[in-house]
């Protein structure tokens, strides 16, 4: 009942974390633009809470999975609006558009950065895991000591137990360090296992890495870049048959069911998992939006680019139905893939997310 719970708690901040600071991008940036914003809501359907303040209603409705804000002058008859949308210049209603996905993007850098500041570490042979049963664990090795020397050599960086395991296969490694509360140890350890490929264990798992502020913010920072070249990766092998199925195959394209079937299993794996999972949905879902199609804010933007390059606006009759017809369109593949993930995960061939 708890781990169902976590579940649906973890499926439902999620989507929170990846609707509500896109929308509310846009609704910033509408406001300091002096746009008049009509309503600003998390979710979609019936509403669940709203109020009224400043001329703007504020609502949460019961489907957590969509967003919208409802700014003036962008209905029919409506355009014109001295406070409305397209009364704006150029650059501000880029600005407004942009504003949403650059603020999915800003999440995953804090989700990434903050995690990494939760795992400083500038010890090498700092002691994170120990396998029981393993002669470190016999020998009174415990999570959180300290590994300063192994054979008499500093241990220098991350991988260097290892490096001195393997150099010698079998041999016995003698241990100095200091345990949490500053008692000096050292110990002789013969090595747990030896596989086939000649590498060797003492049971032993150290930090894999050195992390430090300067790190954690590098990593954070760089994390939209590094998951938006997997993305357009992944997307390249979808649409060039190199991945079985295609985008609508048994690996294709992952729609909101999916995503709540992946993020449930994360949930279950730890913070670890559930963070990188959400900062990674997060890029994917500013990514997307900035793909020149219709009713996206990709789509828009491009509309307003032309404009100004022509120099004078489209119909906005004309340009408010085809919007709609893309969201329709949008709407309905939407539909198919959450139809196809059904499928995927009743027959066992859903693997995660694309």
């Amino acid at each position: 009942m708890i781990n169902a719970l976590l579940v649906v708690v973890g499926i439902g901040v999620m989507f929170l974390i990846l609707i509500a600071p896109h929308e509310g991008g846009h609704f910033l940036v509408a406001k300091l633009c002096k746009v008049r914003v009509i309503e600003f809501s998390i979710g979609a359907g019936p509403k669940l809470w709203s109020m009224t303040r400043g001329g703007t209603i504020y609502a949460l409705r019961l489907l957590p999975i969509l967003g919208y804000v409802r700014m003036g002058g962008m209905e029919a008859g409506d355009f014109n609006e001295p406070s409305g949308f397209h009364s704006r210049p150029p650059l501000q209603r880029i600005a407004i558009l942009a504003a949403g996905p650059i603020a999915n993007f800003l999440v995953a850098i804090l989700l990434i950065t903050g995690f990494g500041l939760t795992q400083l570490n500038d010890d090498p042979g700092k002691v994170q895991r120990v396998v029981p049963g393993s002669p470190a664990a016999a020998a009174g090795i415990q999570v959180g000591d300290s590994i300063r020397a192994v054979n008499g050599k500093p241990v220098s960086a991350p991988g260097f137990i290892s490096k001195v395991e393997n150099d010698d296969p079998g041999a016995p490694l003698v241990l100095t360090g200091v345990h949490p509360d500053g008692r000096a140890f050292t110990i002789t350890l013969y090595v747990f296992s030896c596989s086939s490929a000649g590498s060797c264990q003492i049971g032993v798992g150290v930090a894999p890495r050195i992390v430090t502020v300067q790190s954690a913010v590098v990593d954070g920072v760089s994390f939209p870049i590094f998951a938006m070249g997997g993305i357009v990766q992944g997307l390249d092998a979808l649409i060039t048959g190199q991945v079985k199925g295609g985008l609508l195959g048994p690996q294709g394209l992952t729609g909101p069911i999916g995503i709540g079937a992946i993020t449930a299993e994360q949930v279950s794996q730890g913070p670890p998992n559930y963070i990188f999972l959400v900062a990674l949905l997060s890029v994917a879902l500013g990514f997307t939006n900035l793909l020149p199609l219709l009713a996206l804010d990709g789509g828009r933007i491009m509309v307003v680019v032309i404009e100004w390059l022509r120099r004078r606006p489209f119909d906005r009759n004309s340009e408010l139905n085809v919007q709609r017809w893309g969201l329709v369109a949008l709407l309905a593949l939407a539909a198919v893939i959450s139809f196809l993930d059904i499928q995927r995960i009743a027959s066992g061939q859903f693997t995660g997310v694309h």
